[in-house]
Formats: C-alpha cells, sequence, structure tokens
C-alpha cells in the first residue's frame, strides 16, 4: 500500500479482519446446521437427465444420494453419512462418508474426502482429493472426471435406497 500511512494502512488491515471474522462466524453458524438437515431420514439427491448427460459427456455419474444410516454410531463424527452413485454405464456404488459438524467428511475404507456446505435448502457436495468406491470393483476416481461437485436437493427417502 504505497503512499497509505501506517495508521492507514493499520486501520484497513483491522477492517479487513474485522469482515473476516464476521464470514467465519457465519459459516460456523451455517456448519452447525449440517448434521440437523439428515434427522427424521432426510434423503439428498440428484438424477441427471439424458440431455444433461449428453451436454456433459465428461460426466460419470447419472445418479447419486445421500441419507444418514441410523444403524451407524457416529463416535467421534457428528453423522454418519450412507451414500451411492451409479454411473451412466450402469455401474452401481455404496459407502459410508463419516461427517464432522462442518461437513468434512472422510469415505469407507479410506475412499477419499469430500465437503458439503449448505446452498439454501440444498447442499452442494464437493470432492475434496479423490472419491473411490467399492462396488463388485473399485469406482473411477470422481476426482479424475466431470464429477466434482455435485448440488443435491432434498427428496423422498424411497431416492435414497
Amino acid at each position: 500500500m504505497p503512499g497509505r500511512s501506517f495508521v492507514a494502512r493499520r486501520k484497513a488491515l483491522a477492517g479487513t479482519l474485522a469482515t473476516a471474522g464476521l464470514f467465519a462466524g457465519l459459516e460456523t453458524a451455517e456448519a452447525e446446521g449440517f448434521a440437523e438437515r439428515f434427522a427424521n431420514g432426510a434423503c439428498y439427491s440428484r438424477v441427471y437427465s439424458t440431455d444433461h448427460l449428453a451436454a456433459h459427456p465428461g460426466q460419470q455419474v447419472a445418479r447419486i444420494w445421500f441419507t444418514a444410516d441410523p444403524t451407524m454410531r457416529p463416535d467421534d463424527y457428528a453423522i454418519v453419512l450412507k451414500f451411492a452413485f451409479t454411473l451412466r454405464d450402469g455401474r452401481f456404488y455404496q459407502s459410508f462418508a463419516y461427517c464432522r459438524a462442518d461437513g468434512s467428511c472422510g469415505t469407507e475404507g479410506d475412499g477419499g474426502r469430500i465437503r458439503f456446505t449448505l446452498r439454501g435448502q440444498n447442499l452442494r457436495m464437493s470432492i475434496v482429493d479423490y472419491l473411490i468406491v467399492e462396488g463388485e470393483d473399485f469406482s473411477p476416481d470422481l476426482m479424475q472426471s466431470d464429477d466434482r461437485v455435485f448440488l443435491l436437493y432434498p427428496a423422498p427417502q424411497a431416492e435414497c435406497g
């Protein structure tokens, strides 16, 4: 910040840090509602149309869903989610995600890390480093395709299974 006094630079920095603190507080408040989204058997799902898949040839996932698994004890986690996806070629993969209150999750069997953020009534799920799930074989790493981020919508429980 050439040409500005030390006091002016200090005030500008303090304002920036205060604003960052406010936004950090909003993220924390938002994160506190993550696990509660899955109460009472809630389901979040996305099914892609044939037209969407034709317009996105690099995308492999045709359907994906997440729901809480009431049979799993979270232990050190806020919630354990059961999830599955179907690739456009019909192969099906299912696993578990062990999630903290901030929406960061590790998947079963060192299958990778994912992160949820709240988007109004929806959830945005993004792959952090890789996502490989075991089925009859191992899924492709979704991080290596056009499947790195999913916007999931509330859905009837019948869509999560």
